[in-house]
């Protein structure tokens, strides 16, 4: 008998309890009333690359909150949404330059919207056609080589594709994403042969160009032997750091940790010079450098790691030092391929 109302009064105490779990106050702004603002007015449209700005007045009310443009995207509806502390709303994201229907509203506090002001824009050329049209595809030593301007600076990938034998179809190759005013981009380690491509350039909301085809033979490259390789300083050259920080440090394949090599500062020869004995006569295609590395992050594109330097070539070595026999046969920049500053990635 006393199990039993031990029971009932456990199953009654559990009911109060879900009841009043259930009863929460609401969170947020809620409604206060369900009078719509005024409409924007004095509409101002201008068009830009992939999208268009619109200037409005605001309507002359105490709750309001914001202003949105709602319009089509890819067969999508979307809504693009700025404070009432703005007059300009922006719209973006077209992939071509027909003209769209955008509908803007105001809406306040309680969630009310004004009737909608109905506007045509008639976007200009999507970055992803102009940076599509101004991409170009080289063949290189060991692969290829693609450059395209951007010079709206838009982040977009570009996917290069290969035909494949097997599935008689274009499969992607390597994809690059880029922001940068001058993209570039390599692929590397093909054979000599001759290869079908393709590449279009896409945007994060899907637009594509048109695709790029191309057959392209990559030119023959080999590693050299490193080797062969020795310390051939010269009386102008600079001179090492110390032994740990040696010439020879440069091609013995290790890279990482307290090894490599820097000059020794203050020598008051500049600019500094390094010269090193290949071992045979061979056409330079690419330099690698591999930035040092340290406990902080600020070593790498910083520190002491080469930004801007020469490579110069001679068959014949003068021990003078003089500079004569030597050709120039590239300038290079060490880039870091986000374009964030030193210390980010």
């Amino acid at each position: 008998m006393n199990t039993n109302i031990i029971k009932s009064c456990f199953v009654v105490f559990l009911a109060g309890f879900v009841w009043y779990a259930c009863d929460e106050e609401p969170i947020g702004q809620q409604p206060t009333d369900s009078v719509p603002p005024g409409a924007v007015s004095d509409v101002k449209i201008e068009n830009t690359a992939g999208g268009a700005k619109m200037t409005y007045t605001l309507p002359d009310d105490e709750d309001l909150l914001y202003v949105k443009a709602v319009f089509l995207r890819n067969g999508e509806v979307c809504e693009s949404r700025t404070s009432l502390y703005k007059d300009t709303l922006k719209v973006e994201g077209f992939g071509d330059t027909q003209p769209r229907e955008v509908k803007i509203m105001a809406v306040d506090r309680s969630q009310n919207e004004s009737a909608p002001v109905s506007v045509t824009v008639e976007p200009l050329e999507p970055p992803v056609i102009t940076i599509g049209k101004s991409m170009s595809l080289e063949t290189n030593f060991g692969g290829i080589d693609l450059m395209w301007e951007n010079n709206n600076r838009a982040e977009v990938s570009v996917v290069v594709l290969q035909e494949s034998d097997s599935l008689m179809e274009y499969i992607p190759l390597e994809t690059f994403y880029s922001s940068r005013a001058d993209g570039k981009g390599a692929i590397r380690g093909m054979d000599t042969i001759p290869y079908k491509l393709g590449a279009y350039v896409q945007d994060h909301w899907g637009n594509r160009s048109e695709v790029k085809y191309v057959e392209l033979t990559p030119l023959f490259e080999t590693l050299f032997d490193r080797l062969k390789f020795r310390d051939a300083t010269l009386p102008n050259d600079a001179r090492p750091y110390n032994s740990t920080w040696s010439l020879p440090h440069l091609w013995d394949g290790i890279w990482g940790g307290e090894t490599g090599y820097s000059s020794l500062a203050g020598t008051g020869i500049w600019p500094h010079s390094i010269t090193i004995d290949m071992g045979v006569l061979g056409r330079i295609s690419r330099v690698r450098v591999h930035q040092r590395m340290g406990a902080s992050d600020q070593l790498v594109f910083g520190g002491g790691n080469l930004l801007l330097f020469e490579v110069w070539g001679c068959e014949t070595l003068d021990p003078s030092g003089g500079w004569d026999s030597w050709t120039k046969l590239m300038d290079c920049e060490s880039v870091k391929p986000s374009g964030l500053p030193n210390g980010t990635f």
